[in-house]
C-alpha cells in the first residue's frame, strides 16, 4: 500500500503511519514509534499489549483471522505510542495492570502493581490460611487495592479491610473491588496520624508502604518519578523506616491480635533493618523471616506477634 496516510481518519493521531494494516506492518511500525521511551528488551511486550487492548483480540486470534487493523485502531495506537514514547508507563496508557490473574484499573493516583508484590500476597496467604478460624486482614497503603483484592479472592471467607491516605487511590481501589467482585471495606485515612478502622483488631496486617529515600530520585527512571504518585514511593532520607516503625507500633498497641501475622514489602537496602525492628522490640515477636524475591533480592519481612 503506497499511501500510508490513508489510515488517518481521526485528528488525534499524527504520522508517520504504517505501510499496511496487516499484523506485521503495524507491529513493526508501533515498535519503532515507542523506541524512544521503552528499552529494547521491553518493546515487544509493550507492543503486544497495546495491539491486544486496541483490537480486543490476542495475537493468535488475529493471525488465525488474518486480522487487518482498521483506521480508527491505528489512529488510537498512534496516540498511545506518543504517550509511551514520552516515558509514560504503558499501564497508565491502557488504564490497567495485570496482577494475580486479574486486570486492575490504574491511573496516576496509584502505583502500578509489581510482580514482587504478588509474591508478598502468596506468602501471606499461605501463612494465614492455616488459621483454624476465619479472620480479618488489613492492607495499609492499599493504592489500587491489588493486595487487598487478591487476598479476598484467595481467602473469600476472610474479611478484608484496606486504607490509604489518598482519596484518589481509594476511589480506584473501590472500582477494582467492585469490578473484580471481591468485597473489601475501605477507609481513607493517614496511617501516620491515626489508627485505621479503630477499634477493630486484625489477624493479619500487610503493607507495601513508601520506602524509597528521597535522594534516590536522581537515579530512577522518569517513567517512575515523573508519572507514579511520589507520596506512595518516597520517604525522607533521614527516616527510611518511618512507616515500618509506625505500623509495628500500632500492631504492638493492639491493632494486631495475639498470634497474628505482620507482612511487609521492603526496600532491598533496608530489609534487614526492618527485620531488626522486630528483634529489638520489647514486644515478643516470633517466626521473624526475611524472604528474597524471585530476583534473589531481600524483599519481604514477616513476623508473628506472640500469643502471650
Amino acid at each position: 500500500m503506497n499511501d500510508s496516510r490513508k489510515f488517518k481518519v481521526s485528528p488525534r493521531g499524527t504520522g508517520p503511519w504504517p505501510g499496511s494494516n496487516d499484523e506485521r506492518s503495524v507491529q513493526v511500525w508501533l515498535k519503532s514509534r515507542i523506541s524512544n521511551g521503552v528499552e529494547e528488551a521491553e518493546r515487544n511486550p509493550v507492543v503486544g499489549l497495546c495491539l491486544e487492548v486496541v483490537s480486543r483480540m490476542g495475537k493468535g486470534e488475529r493471525l488465525m483471522n488474518n486480522y487487518r487493523f482498521p483506521e480508527s485502531e491505528i489512529d488510537t495506537l498512534a496516540v498511545m505510542a506518543d504517550r509511551v514514547a514520552k516515558g509514560e508507563p504503558v499501564q497508565y496508557v491502557i488504564g490497567s495492570a495485570h496482577f494475580d490473574g486479574c486486570d486492575f484499573k490504574v491511573d496516576a493516583s496509584v502505583l502500578i502493581p509489581r510482580p514482587e508484590t504478588e509474591e508478598l500476597v502468596f506468602s501471606l496467604v499461605e501463612k494465614i490460611k492455616m488459621f483454624d478460624a476465619k479472620g480479618r486482614v488489613l492492607d495499609l497503603g492499599t493504592g489500587s487495592g491489588c493486595i487487598a483484592v487478591a487476598i479476598k479472592r484467595r481467602l473469600p471467607e476472610w474479611k478484608v479491610f484496606a486504607s490509604d491516605f489518598s482519596q484518589g487511590a481509594i476511589d480506584v481501589a473501590k472500582e477494582n473491588s467492585k469490578s473484580i467482585e471481591a468485597e473489601v471495606t475501605f477507609e481513607c485515612s493517614d496511617i501516620l496520624k491515626k489508627r485505621p478502622f479503630e477499634p477493630t483488631c486484625f489477624d493479619a496486617v500487610v503493607s507495601n508502604p513508601p520506602y524509597i529515600p528521597e535522594q534516590e530520585k536522581l537515579t530512577m527512571e522518569h517513567r517512575v518519578t515523573g508519572c507514579e504518585p511520589l507520596s506512595a514511593l518516597f520517604v525522607p532520607d533521614n527516616a527510611p523506616l518511618l512507616f515500618y516503625k509506625r505500623i509495628i507500633g500500632l500492631c504492638e498497641g493492639g491493632m494486631l491480635n495475639p498470634g497474628g501475622w505482620l507482612a511487609f514489602e521492603c526496600h532491598t537496602g533496608f530489609a534487614t533493618d526492618v527485620s531488626d525492628l522486630f528483634h529489638g522490640s520489647k514486644t515478643r515477636w516470633s517466626q521473624i523471616s526475611l524472604i528474597k524475591d524471585l530476583q534473589g533480592k531481600p524483599r519481604h519481612v514477616f513476623a508473628r506477634i506472640d500469643l502471650t
